[in-house]
């Protein structure tokens, strides 16, 4: 019979790893996001230089679209990375 404080050592020492998983999946969602936002600003860039402001707008939207939703998962992880202390 284990003890209820081995028990709920357990549980936390789970939960710990648990979001030490998720820090990991926001961490490379993030990367992610911040490699294609980088890409989509090129793609902006090329636009821009081929005389298509339409395409260079299009992209250039993208591309902060895409950069808040990494900025998001960074602020995720900090909260999480929070609650671990």
């Amino acid at each position: 019979m284990t003890s209820p404080l081995s028990a709920e050592l357990v549980a936390s020492r789970q939960r710990k790893a648990a979001t030490q998983r998720k820090i990991g999946l926001f961490q490379a969602m993030a990367d992610t996001l911040f490699i294609r936002a980088d890409e989509q600003e090129r793609w902006r860039e090329a636009c821009a230089a081929g005389n298509n402001p339409d395409g260079a707008g299009t992209w250039q939207r993208l591309a902060n679209h895409t950069r808040n939703e990494a900025h998001e998962y960074v602020r995720r992880i900090d909260r999480l990375q929070e609650n671990l202390r």
